[in-house]
């Protein structure tokens, strides 16, 4: 066989090996039933750069988490399952005033598993430093033990008197126990801070760790833990947006301004249901306790401290449905008046866009809130794909100038708030380990259309007119970034 033919036989076998992979990939995205839009980038991808593609499918496409996690998963669902049986809120009927959203609160207890809590006390925190001293306040008052979970932990600045904080609590005989994001966290996992709390006593665990062979098939390596839960004594919690990092000491910080965020503490029996969340990822670990649910929810019996009611929504790869999408739709197709929504990134699906224009079509003062400047170029230009409709269904756009906006919240009707971890995008509502709570509590509310209103106050809100009139260069950024947003 001559040197041309060899040539001619290998270039065959190869456009073979090819249509092999492309092939193999189109019949594995159309059996998954991904998204339409994904489906297509997926495919389109594929098609072009076949080997490429394949290897970043393997990676990125589906959202496994391992056989080892994937089997926990389901050791510790079923131990948790007992929880939604439990009555944390007091016989008889709902109050009169949430009568009409009843429906609201069972799809949230059936999408999470849990039930509703009452008799709750919460507490907004609308700022970093307001988050970093009532920390501290109950770091220093626990006498039992202090859970806590976080997608990124980076020591130094106004983080580093939370860590001296931890110390003293663990020299004292309080358990601490700290889970952090692998990915998120993969600088102060192997860091002098973590030596050092680690050598006082505090147990540190990194979540879904990122290894070679779990990448390719085995787990999902973009698969992220970004809850944000503190848990104090089983009777006081933490939730939403702040991670353990000094606000203005991040990479980004320079360009597009500190992290803007808010949290809220929770007391009473709807800590207990986020205890229930930490407990089940705390689980989770190759090193985790299982046993660690049952004595949870051994004695659910938790005294009264407030009127606020309660639904707590975790929501992951674990679950066969996007829990958190189908708990913003219904928040949304709620609204009879105001709707108010505050998220750091905005790609979001269709049926998302939908509703939005639904509530802005049928009268609603829809009023959307977003960072002016992204920590992430392309997915700053992506979310500027959707203003045009949007606008033009009557949508309030108001680009936040402050710093880089990151609280995730929605207020509807002045009547109640949906609150938590969740980003408006694919992401946080299809892949990772999220968390967000339906809250009906008039202060709490108040207080959240209050800090609402401060945002607004340094926005500049944009007009349809003149958002019409931008440059082609800007409209053909924002449709480059929109075609491979499905995988962002």
């Amino acid at each position: 066989m001559s040197f041309l033919d060899t040539l001619t036989a290998w270039g065959a076998l190869a456009a073979l090996l090819q249509f092999g992979i492309v092939l193999s990939v189109i019949i594995r995205v159309v059996l998954t039933r991904h998204p339409p839009g994904s489906s297509f980038a997926w495919i389109l991808l594929t098609t072009l750069l076949p080997y490429v593609g394949f290897l970043l499918y393997l990676a990125f496409g589906e959202r496994p988490v391992g056989r080892l996690r994937a089997k926990r998963l389901r050791d510790a669902a079923e131990r948790r399952g007992h929880l939604a049986q439990h009555k944390l809120t007091p016989l008889g009927p709902l109050p009169s005033r949430l009568v009409r959203h009843r429906t609201l609160l069972r799809l949230a207890a059936k999408l999470s598993g849990m039930p509703t809590a009452t008799g709750s006390t919460v507490v907004l925190k609308a700022s970093s430093k307001e988050t970093i001293a009532s920390l501290h306040a109950d770091i220093a008052a626990a006498r039992h033990s202090i859970d806590m979970e976080f997608y990124i932990w980076e020591d130094g600045g106004e983080v580093a008197e939370i860590s001296s904080a931890l110390i003293a609590a663990a020299r004292r005989g309080v358990r601490v126990r700290i889970l952090v994001d692998d990915f998120g966290s993969r600088i102060f996992l192997r860091s002098e801070a973590r030596r050092r709390l680690e050598a006082e006593g505090v147990a540190v665990a990194s979540a879904l760790p990122m290894k070679l062979l779990q990448i390719f098939g085995l787990q999902r390596a973009d698969i992220r833990l970004h809850r944000k839960t503190v848990v104090i004594d089983g009777r006081v919690a933490y939730t939403g947006s702040f991670n353990m990092i000094d606000p203005k000491n991040y990479a980004e910080a320079k360009v597009v301004g500190a992290w803007v965020d808010a949290m809220v503490r929770v007391e009473g029996p709807a800590a207990r249901l986020l205890d229930a969340v930490w407990r089940f990822d705390w689980a989770l670990q190759p090193d985790g306790d299982l046993s660690d649910l049952d004595r949870t929810f051994e004695t659910l019996r938790t005294p009264n401290t407030g009127d606020a009611v309660i639904s707590t929504v975790p929501s992951g790869p674990y679950q066969p449905g996007d829990s958190n999408l189908l708990l913003i739709l219904e928040a949304i197709s709620r609204a009879e008046y105001t709707l108010t929504i505050t998220t750091p990134y905005f790609i979001p699906t269709e049926s998302v866009v939908q509703a939005l224009l639904n509530a802005a079509l049928r009268g609603v003062n829809v009023r959307l809130i977003v960072p002016e400047r992204c920590d992430n170029s392309a997915t700053g230009w992506a979310m500027r794909r959707y203003f045009d409709d949007l606008l033009q269904a009557g949508v309030h756009v108001l680009l936040y100038q402050g710093g880089l906006l990151h609280t995730k919240s929605i207020a509807v009707d002045n009547e109640f708030a949906v609150f938590g971890t969740l980003n408006i995008d694919n992401r946080s509502m299809h892949l990772n380990f999220e968390l967000m709570m339906v809250i009906f509590d008039d202060d709490f509310v108040a207080d959240l259309v209050r800090l609402h209103e401060e945002y607004e106050s340094r926005c500049r809100e944009l007009s349809p007119e003149a958002w019409r009139r931008r440059p082609i260069s800007d409209r053909l950024k924002e449709g480059a970034s929109y075609l491979v947003s499905p995988l962002l």
